[in-house]
């Protein structure tokens, strides 16, 4: 008996620190930076990428990570999806005052995660105060990007940003769905090949297909980093719940082109980091010697 308790408290014991160290955790981000070189650009330029924030907040009103943007002072701020989570609309206002503030320091260029997809049917819990929020959003100034293209400033560079809205459907729990070789094309047209091609795609499982369209670099989220990342090996499980996804975090080479799959800022339903800290994406941009 005398042996048994021993062990049960042992557990117990175990347990509260990993919950000790799990809250602590979730209240943790860094700063990951990458440099993406090319002969299309001429000037360097820099650039953040928030992904998946989902409604946390690091600080009263965010104040860690909006002093952070401002200490890196990029030229654009990127968001490729998820700032909100769509059954939670106290996370509509946090995404909406971070917002307010971010755009304060850079033009902000915002667009949709399966979360904004999902609120966009009229039979959704709170579609209506999504309509609402969106334009919000729309009136302090970011640049929202549904499926389109818009040639942009990068500091002293011309650039075509494109953003690609999945269709509900590519997010299915379990699985992959295939997307077709034309489909790409037939939502943006073809890719960039004079000027400096960026995508914001939210679902980095289909990293190939935005290479192979001609995006120069793709930035993604969505994965949040697989939520337990085993050291050497990558991420267990994604959010849509595949194993070791391959696309799970970090910065990936495909033909010639780039892809950089953000582990996110925030997470919903499991709210769990294991090995795999929350980030902001600092972006240099550089331009090649020929």
């Amino acid at each position: 008996m005398t042996v048994l308790i021993i062990i049960l408290a042992i557990i117990l014991i175990l347990i509260s620190i990993y919950m000790i160290w799990q809250k602590w955790e979730l209240t943790k981000f860094q700063v990951t930076r990458y440099e993406i070189h090319s002969f299309k650009l001429q000037k360097p330029a820099k650039a953040v990428v928030i992904a998946d924030l989902h409604g946390f907040t690091y600080g009263e009103g965010n104040e860690r990570l909006l002093a952070k943007v401002s200490e890196i002072n990029p030229q654009i701020i990127l968001i490729p999806g998820d700032i909100l989570v769509s059954k939670y609309s106290d996370t509509y206002k946090i995404a909406l005052d971070t917002l307010k503030e971010l755009v304060k320091i850079a033009p902000v260029y915002y667009s949709y995660g399966n979360h904004e997809t999902r609120l966009r049917d009229p039979e959704r819990m709170h579609h209506d105060l999504f309509l609402q929020y969106m334009e919000q959003v729309k009136s302090l100034g970011v640049k929202v990007l549904e499926t389109e293209s818009q040639e942009i400033s990068l500091g002293e560079n011309r650039v075509m940003l494109s953003a690609l809205e999945l269709e509900i459907d590519y997010y299915e729990k379990g699985s992959i769905v295939p997307m077709e070789p034309s489909y790409m094309s037939e939502c943006l047209g073809e890719g960039q090949k004079e000027l400096f091609q960026i995508l914001l795609a939210h679902n980095p499982a289909y990293a190939e297909n935005y290479a192979k369209w001609g995006a120069d670099v793709t930035f993604c989220g969505h994965n949040h980093g697989g939520l337990i990342r085993i050291p050497g090996i990558g991420s267990l499980v994604s959010p849509q719940l595949t194993l070791f996804p391959k696309y799970d975090a970090g910065r990936f080479e495909i033909e010639n082109r780039t892809v950089i799959v953000s582990r996110g800022l925030g997470t919903h339903t499991f709210h769990i980091r294991i090995f795999n800290r929350a980030e902001l994406l600092e972006i240099k941009f550089l331009p090649k010697s020929p």
